[in-house]
This record gives C-alpha cells, structure tokens and sequence, in this order.
C-alpha cells in the first residue's frame, strides 16, 4: 500500500489516543492520524540531510565546475598534413569538506562518548538486592552502545528509536531502528503528550507457499498491552499478539529533535567548499611550476614530451612595455600568497560553521601542544558546549530516563522481582574532557575532616562507590572506626638536624 509520506508535521488532526485510532477502518486511516506526530522534516529532507552527511554537496553538480575535454595535436613530421588529436581532461576542483561529519562526531562525543553512570542511593538491604539484579541486566545488555548511535543517527535523521527485546539466552537486548537501517519510524502522543504508540515501516522477504517473497511493505504498530502488524496492507493472521509477558510499558524509546545538527551551517559548508575548491584550483594552475614568457613563443612541446622544449623570439620590448632592448627569456612565475579578502572568508566561514553548531575538537589537541591546559581552562573555553548540552538534555534526560524505566520493567519481568520497578534509579553523564574527580576527591577529603559532613555522604558523592560500599562506609563511621583518623600526620623525623628550628 502507497502512502504519501513527503510531509512534514501536521498539526490540523484532533488529539487522539491511539488506542481509538486504531479502531478506524483502513491502515491508511490508522496511519494518517498516527503520523501528526512527526517533526518538520519531510521524508525527502532526511534523505538530503544524510547525503550532505556522506558528501554529496552542491558543488558536485555546478555546471561552471564540470571537466572540460581538452583536445591536443598531435604532428606526423613526415607528414605534416596528418594531424591526429589526443584528448585529455581538465579537471576542476571539488571538494567536499566533511564538516557535517565532524559535527555529528563531536555532538555524539559530548552528550555519550563517555557514556554514563548510574546513581542509586539507598541503604535497605531489599533495594540492594534487586538493585544488583537489575544492573547485571543493565551491564549486558549494549544500551551504551545503543545510546551512542541513537545520538550519532538523530543529529543527521533527527529521529531514531531503540527496540527492547529478551534474547534466546534471556539477556535483555536492543536494536535501533532507523532510515539509514531501513526502518521509517514514528510515534504518536496522545492529549497528554505522553506516547501511546509507535510505528516501524519496512520491507521484508516472506516465506509463503514453498517460495520467497521479496519486499513485502510491512507496517508493524506497537500500543501498551499489545502491537498489530501489516503486509502490503492487510492485518496478518494471529494479530494483534500482546506484549510480552510481564511487561507494562510500549518497549520502545523514541528518540526525535526538529533539525540535523548542521541543518543551519549547511550553506556556509557549501560556501566553504567553492573558496577552498577555487584556492585549490588556483594552486594547482599556479602554484605548480608555472612559466611567464618575455618575448614572442614559436613553438611549444607537446604535453607528452619527456623532455619539453621551448622556442621564444625576443619582440625587442622589455616587460614594461618600452622599446628598449630585451633579451627573450622564460621565467617561473611567482604567487606571493592569497589576498587578505581570500584569507579573511575561509577564516569567517570556519569560524561561523562552529560558532552555530558545535566546536571543533582540533582545536584543543593545538592548544594542548602550545602549552599545558587544566581542566579549568578547558572548561572555560568549551563554555558554549555547555550551553548547548543543557539544551540538548531537555530531550535526551527524558529518554534515559524512559530507557531506564523499560529495562526496570523487563528485569522485573525475567527476574520475578516486582521491586525492580520501584527503584529511583538516577544517571550521571559522563563528560569526554578531562575529569575533575581528583578535586572533587580532595574537597570531600576536607569537607569530612573538618567535620562539615560524614564519610557516608561524602562517599555517595562518588559515582565509583555502589550502594552496598556506601552503606558499608556509613556502618564502619557508627562504629567509630574512623575516629581520629581524618587528618594524616607526618610522623616527626628525630635525626633531622636543628629540628625545632626554622630550617628543621
């Protein structure tokens, strides 16, 4: 079944769930009301945005920058009336710069390239236990590596999502759906704003009557209690199957921003590309060895010839143009550098690509080579990036979360611990610059000795410490074994000489 998907968000249907919208005759209706949902970007502008992404800009296809075919002749000495003509191509420069890549790289980089932690704080023996169970879930399963590809795929296709499952072996895993993997995915939210469904578009080869059929379109639509799926139109036999046992909540986490993150710099990249593509061109027609000739050129060697030969006839004016004698000659031509306005633009065009997306990481590793940098000084100088990662975590805190809140109802479901559900289970990113645990180390070391807080609290401060650790901490400073131990005393050395003295 065709359905016309080159559209962006629409706004015009009345809110409803999605449970009364599946109840409409006809998956074209069903899906109609289910898209409006969608954010601004049409299916063809994702398509535009992940070929920007792999390279493929305008200049490319700018008819004043195609090759041209240059044709050579070619002389037969003996006979001279024989010409024959050698092809050859004069190729322009065009250079795609992967900006867009570097972009995406450093986004991904700063909001999961060091992935991040769990925080749990709670000292009763029975959140304990079915905190372990769920984080040995949590360890094998490869939502790290699922939450750093679903940051990779929204900056280029701004929406992706992440598809819950319990293997064979009853390990909790996942998969992302996305365009690039084949997948057009969508959700619905319903008055609330709270979403009730989400659809997967795709094709897939069937096993029917003893034969394969290929690209079957199937549309799968996936509700809290149970999911529904569609080949070429028509509800499959056995469907709709409920969800699977145990769990409470749609398996999914959708993930979705309004624009790619270059969205906006797109034409400053392309800018970029014609400047450095024409400065290139410049260089190769100049700055390689290139001849200035004084005097009249008689006959020139072909571009085949091993060894060129020139023959020039002196016109008896000088380079000035005056008539005073001159001597022919050949001489290499020389380009003192760009003009400063050539300079200036690639400059601006470098500087606003990263002012209005994200920085460019480079540009620390030349800082790290000039000189030392604390962290400090890196964090001030990344100050923007912190803005722009609080706004990003608007959407992305409320999709950990929701990750967090689908594999608590999975464990709970294979573990048989209904408890599971009830943990507050925080997170903490981590950040790819350099960390300041060792200052927040040594802060705490003084805050405990000088008694502004306990050595329980100061080590639920530390996300390397897990519960059990803290409440064993917390146990041994009731017990007095920290007494007297906050400070470290140097011992006193009796053969130093002049020891009560200044220099002692």
């Amino acid at each position: 079944m065709a359905v016309n998907r080159d559209k962006g968000r629409t706004n015009n249907f009345i809110n409803m769930k999605a449970s009364e919208i599946m109840q409409l005759e006809g998956l074209q209706n069903k899906l109609q009301y289910l898209e409006k949902n969608l954010s601004p970007l049409s299916d063809s502008d994702i398509d535009k945005s992940r070929r920007f992404y792999l390279g493929d800009h305008r200049i490319k296809y700018d008819p004043n920058l195609m090759d041209t075919p240059e044709r050579e002749p070619i002389i037969d000495p003996e006979f001279p009336d024989h010409v024959s003509y050698h092809t050859y191509w004069i190729r322009r420069t065009k250079l795609c710069l992967p900006y867009a890549q570097q972009i995406i790289l450093t986004r991904a980089a700063f909001i999961m390239g060091n992935g991040l932690n769990l925080v749990f704080e709670s000292d009763n023996d029975e959140d304990i236990s079915s905190y372990d169970k769920f984080t040995k879930d949590w360890e094998n399963s490869n939502i790290i590596t699922m939450l750093r590809e679903s940051a990779r795929l929204t900056g280029i296709e701004t929406r992706c999502a992440v598809q819950f499952f319990v293997s064979d072996s009853g390990i909790i895993k996942g998969k992302v759906l996305s365009h690039e993997n084949g997948y057009r995915v969508y959700r619905h939210k319903d008055e609330n704003e709270k979403m009730d469904a989400v659809v997967v578009e795709y094709n897939r080869d069937v096993f029917k009557n003893g034969e394969v059929v290929n690209g079957v379109s199937t549309v799968e639509i996936y509700l809290q209690n149970e999911w529904y799926r569609y080949s070429n139109g028509e509800l499959d036999e056995g469907f709709p199957m409920k969800n699977p046992k145990g769990t409470t909540k749609i398996l999914f986490a959708f993930f979705e921003q309004e624009y790619p993150e270059y969205w906006f710099v797109m034409n400053i990249i392309d800018k970029q590309d014609y400047a450095r593509s024409q400065h290139s061109d410049v260089n190769t027609r100049i700055g390689n060895p290139a001849l200035v000739v004084n005097g009249k050129l008689a006959t020139k060697p072909k571009i085949s010839d091993a060894v060129k030969i020139y023959e020039i006839q002196s016109t008896g004016n000088s380079l000035d143009g005056t008539s005073s004698s001159s001597s022919a000659d050949m001489k290499y031509l020389e380009v003192k550098g760009a003009p400063e306005s050539v300079e200036l633009e690639l400059k601006n065009n470098e500087r606003d690509i990263y002012r209005f997306s994200w920085p460019d990481l480079y540009m620390l590793i030349e800082k790290a080579i000039s000189g030392n940098l604390s962290s400090k000084s890196i964090k001030l100088m990344f100050t923007h990036v912190s803005a722009k990662i609080s706004e990003e975590r608007e959407n992305w805190d409320e999709m950990v979360r929701r990750c967090i809140s689908i594999m608590k109802d999975i464990s709970a479901a294979i573990n048989g611990d209904d408890h599971i559900r009830d943990l507050d289970i925080k997170f903490k990113y981590n950040s790819i610059l350099p960390s300041s645990t060792d200052d927040l180390v040594n802060m705490l070391s003084s805050a405990v000795g000088a008694n502004i807080t306990t050595h329980e609290r100061a080590a639920s401060q530390l996300d390397f410490n897990d519960p059990k650790t803290v409440k064993d901490i917390g146990e041994s400073e009731k017990k007095g074994d920290f007494a007297g131990k906050q400070a470290i005393v140097k011992p006193k050395n009796n053969n130093a000489p002049n020891e009560t003295g200044v220099n002692g």
